[in-house]
């Protein structure tokens, strides 16, 4: 695999390990360590997608009907903000874990457990506030697993699996949709299950992963010196220009999620309020769409890491992808009705299916660090996801209020812009050179 990206003197690298600790490079792919994927990613999508598609439109619909669009901005702004700190630290923190449990068990368990109580109070929130500070609760616990579950992939799979494994976790997150489109309607109008059951759900999963995976355990002498409070933030300290591979990588993939969060955030509301679904009609149309995501999310993931890992031609499909993310965006934007709409959907699905896991393997052929900051550099992957989605509810509630202004227009301009925001992003993997 060609990499460029050699450590330079804008990045905080830390002292080159000892003879013999070098990190080892994955020989083989073990079927256990593919399970072991599958179900922490499950788990970790389970509470998330249920989150977004379901639970908090449902119950901000609920304790603030009259600004329901603000609110459902607000919160998932602050949760990916959250995400946004947490993450990277926990990243950075988990490459110098001594544990006995090794260094990305920890914050598997850690994370897991707290995930379940922030659920909880979710799940009991009788006003607006409670329940942001549930979320918020929550994002701490999904940035300190994501420490130590992004890292897995390059810590335990070798290069040329790692195409259809991001794909393999890619389907993991539809099939969240999934259970959150079919399962979940059914308990509308029981505030606590629709949390308690993603919940428990992401607990023993965690916990399932911590006991299947074979974790590398850092010795002390292998870790240099003590890290303090602001050596950790002085570990983010990066040249971008030092790094231009993975930079590029970053900021297409930044982009392009934006697009699609843009085409996603108000699916619930351009259900119920564009396109007139009644409140009797709803769990069953969720329940339709939750099944057209994935299946073709799945068939996108899937025959798109293939091709991907086949044809090694990585950058040309995240590209591609981005393109399909338009088609897809653009039919829902103008969808006269459901079945219309469903048609979007299955672009989209295809689009989104096959970019996300193909894009995710081009970040990790370009990490920087030769394998002594996965962690580290795997955790500033996430806010490439987390930062759009801070600032995407907020773009989004903008576009909605501007384009409100002509009546029948809200709704269908952020479908719109999210798909032009998305090839933008797709077009910039072409300064990629490190990857195929």
């Amino acid at each position: 695999m060609s990499n460029n990206n050699s450590p330079a003197a804008g990045v905080a690298l830390p002292a080159e390990p000892a003879a013999g600790n070098e990190t080892p490079a994955p020989a083989e792919l073990r079927g256990r360590v593919v399970l072991a994927l599958a179900i922490s990613q499950f788990g970790l999508a389970v509470p998330a997608v249920s989150m977004t598609l379901v639970s908090w439109p449902y119950t901000i619909g609920i304790l603030e009907p009259a600004d329901k669009a603000f609110f459902l901005s607000l919160l998932t702004g602050l949760f990916a903000v959250v995400g946004i700190i947490v993450s990277p630290i926990a990243g950075v923190l988990s490459d110098r874990c001594t544990s006995r449990l090794g260094m990305r068990r920890p914050f598997l368990l850690a994370g897991g457990a707290l995930g379940v109580v922030a659920m909880a109070i979710m799940g009991i929130a009788s006003s607006i506030t409670v329940l942001i500070l549930g979320a918020l609760l929550y994002a701490v616990a999904a940035g300190v697993y994501t420490g130590g579950n992004a890292p897995l992939v390059p810590d335990q799979v070798p290069e040329q699996h790692r195409g259809r494994i991001m794909g393999l976790i890619q389907v993991m997150l539809v099939l969240a949709g999934l259970i959150a489109s079919i399962l979940l309607p059914r308990y509308l109008g029981q505030q606590f299950a629709v949390f308690a059951i993603p919940g428990v759900f992401f607990g023993l999963t965690a916990l399932t992963a911590v006991l299947m995976i074979q974790d590398r355990r850092l010795t002390r002498d292998e870790v240099e010196g003590k890290l303090s409070l602001l050596g950790v933030f002085a570990q983010f300290k990066v040249s971008p220009r030092s790094i231009p591979d993975y930079s590029w990588a970053w900021i297409g993939k930044a982009i392009t999620t934006l697009g699609t969060v843009l085409t996603t955030v108000y699916g619930f509301y351009y259900l119920t309020d564009h396109l007139r679904v009644s409140p009797a009609e709803l769990p069953e149309v969720l329940a339709l769409t939750g099944v057209v995501g994935l299946a073709t999310a799945v068939c996108g993931a899937a025959l798109g890491s293939w091709i991907s890992d086949r044809f090694r031609i990585r950058k040309k499909m995240v590209l591609y992808t981005s393109v399909i993310i338009f088609a897809g965006s653009a039919t829902a934007a103008f969808a006269p009705n459901i079945e219309i709409y469903l048609v979007a959907l299955v672009i989209m699905g295809l689009g989104t299916g096959a970019y996300f896991p193909v894009d995710g393997a081009v970040m990790i052929d370009v990490l920087p660090g030769e394998g002594r900051e996965t962690g580290k550099f795997m955790g500033l992957m996430t806010l490439a996801d987390q930062v759009p989605r801070s600032l995407g509810p907020f773009l989004a509630a903008g576009i909605l209020a501007l384009a409100s202004l002509v009546p029948g227009l809200g709704y269908p301009a952020v479908f719109l812009s999210g798909g032009v925001v998305a090839v933008i992003g797709g077009l910039l993997i072409r300064r990629v050179k490190g990857s195929l």
